[in-house]
């Protein structure tokens, strides 16, 4: 028996050899996981199965070769296709007959575009359809078509516009002074006749209102603010003017007022209703002066215009005539890039601005059912805003020459292809705050783009990135967990296959339950220690050549009884 014994132990170290030898070979293998031989003691039984209280060893057997699926570390490369799990499971392969399952995710693609193995077995996963991850577990694909453009259907505007912004010319908060000329804008001279037939210079004054356009008129006579009984020559008065594009019938009588063009004179400050009835009262003087009565009469046809102060003609290529402006592109249905610009104009003191669109430059376009030229953006749009800064609404109508009413910002005629196509642009969220003016701008349509390359995120989302900066969800890896992974069965190639021990596969997404995350751009290296396995062959050596002395001593032993004479 002590043949077998010794016989039993050489086997059980070579086999031992062969374990460590195995996983030294591996070290470098993707995926690997390392395995362990386990022995077990062989004893001598009866017949009746009982073994006896004296027995004698009989040898060593190896019960088991096990593997090890402790983590092996990650390894970063520079292929977005080159996958790890950092967790449990496994990714799932079709290998034609049926599934295997590995740690090892160096990747690539077939000519058709799916995702195998260096063997050619397919990855299997979560295909996607418009974005949206299917549920059926299928061969994973990676479409190389170019992505379809898409038109621009809706517009974000988030725009902080300065409370310290102006308008044109600025409303002049100080007290009227001849005598200080950043009380008034400009002035009129006239002269008088009074009673005596003596000449006096009556000289007006045009200061700036709160109100757009509008100027609070004062008057002096030789230099005078009052007559002789302490009382103003003129009451309150204002003028209101056009802006400097005209273009507007302001009383529907079939004519465009012209460019800065007086519209209201009169002693109240001016509404929609007086603007619309054309109301022009003469401004009179009356008053002594010297004991002398004057009176003087200046029609409104003689009324000086605001040419001089005015803000010029709005104007894209002009920053003096808007307050803030931007320019985004946005695309048409073919997936033209066209340059939307939008401008805000500070109008009077109430927190209005005039809002201006222009598209390539343009304001107009040719509607092709009238013939017509027509704005992207209606005239006289306007944004207010509250007294805390926050957006108060959007509006058609500038007061005081309209009575302004709440609208949805709406732009027409930006896709040459449909310019009756209507696009909505929100402004929810602007403010004016003491802050620079500043926008952010978000738009939904893109131009065609080629696929530039694909990657995984941490769920295991297969997302795609096109040379139009769009990205798209090709799809989902699936992984699979199992009850007992001791239970799976090696079939080369760094694959298991699930057994009646290991349990059916457990197959979801990553990140989700016990599954773990994935890595992308990095590879799982094998788990194989090879300090560890070095020593593992000098003790699989040491107990070899102790079995082959223990066999020696025997035939040693044996030779010396056979030769007894």
């Amino acid at each position: 028996m002590g043949f077998n014994t010794a016989l039993s132990g050489i086997k059980a170290s070579a086999d031992y050899l062969s374990v460590t030898g195995n996983n030294i070979a591996n070290a470098d293998t993707t995926g690997f996981k390392k395995s362990r031989i386990e022995f077990d003691d062989l004893y001598n039984t009866s017949v009746l199965g009982a073994g006896s209280g004296n027995s004698i060893g009989s040898g060593v057997s190896v019960s088991k070769v096990s593997q090890e699926f402790a983590p092996g570390n990650l390894s970063y490369t520079d292929n977005n296709l080159d996958l790890a799990v950092d967790g449990s499971g496994f990714f799932v392969l079709d290998a034609g007959v049926s599934q295997t399952y590995t740690r090892a995710g160096n990747f690539k693609l077939d000519e058709s575009g799916f995702l195998v193995t260096n063997t050619g077995s397919h990855v299997q996963g979560f295909n996607a359809v418009d974005n949206v991850v299917g549920g059926n577990l299928e061969d994973l694909k990676i479409p190389t078509d170019r992505i379809a453009p898409e038109a621009t259907t809706s517009m974000e505007l988030k725009v902080n516009l300065n409370s310290d912004n102006k308008d044109v010319p600025a409303y002049i908060k100080a007290d009227f002074d001849p005598t200080n000329p950043d009380s008034y804008n400009y002035t009129q001279t006239q002269g008088a006749v009074d009673a005596n037939g003596r000449t006096h210079v009556v000289t007006y004054y045009y200061s700036k209102s709160e109100l757009p356009n509008t100027y609070q008129v004062h008057v002096t006579v030789d230099g005078n603010l009052t007559d002789d009984t302490g009382v103003p020559f003129m009451g309150e008065t204002y003028a209101t003017y056009n802006t400097s594009e005209g273009g507007v019938d302001y009383n529907g009588d079939g004519i465009l007022e012209q460019p800065n063009q007086l519209l209201y004179l009169g002693a109240a400050k001016p509404g929609a209703a007086d603007i619309a009835a054309m109301t022009q009262a003469p401004i009179t003087i009356n008053g002594t002066l010297g004991g002398v009565a004057i009176t003087s009469t200046l029609a409104p046809t003689e009324v000086r215009d605001n040419s001089s102060v005015a803000r010029d003609e709005f104007d894209p290529l002009n920053v003096d005539s808007y307050n803030y402006g931007n320019t985004r592109t946005v695309y048409d249905s073919v997936g033209g890039a066209h340059t939307l610009g939008y401008y805000f104009i500070k109008q009077g003191e109430n927190n209005d601005y005039e809002l201006r669109v222009t598209l390539d430059g343009k304001e107009t376009y040719t509607d092709p059912l009238t013939g017509n030229e027509t704005r992207f953006l209606k005239e006289n749009t306007s944004v207010g805003f509250d007294a805390a800064g926050n957006l108060r609404g959007t509006y058609r109508g500038l007061p005081p020459y309209d009575v302004p009413q709440p609208i949805n910002l709406e732009i027409t005629g930006i896709d040459p292809s449909n310019r009756g196509k209507v696009t909505p642009l929100d402004l929810f969220g602007s403010t004016q705050f003491a802050l620079e003016n500043t926008d952010t701008f978000d738009q939904d349509g893109f131009a065609a783009g080629e696929l530039q390359g694909v990657s995984f995120d941490e769920d295991g989302l297969l997302v795609a990135t096109y040379s139009n900066q769009q990205t798209a969800t090709l799809g989902q890896i699936a992984l699979a967990n199992f009850d007992s992974t001791d239970g799976l069965i090696p079939n080369g190639h760094t694959g298991w296959l699930a057994s009646k021990g290991s349990g059916p596969a457990d197959i979801g997404r990553p990140n989700s339950g016990t599954l773990g995350r994935i890595q992308g751009g990095a590879l799982e290296e094998s788990n194989v220690d090879l300090t560890a396995e070095l020593v593992a062959l000098i003790e699989a050596q040491r107990n070899y050549q102790a079995n082959s002395k223990t066999l020696e001593t025997e035939n040693t032993v044996t030779q010396t009884i056979i030769n007894l004479r």
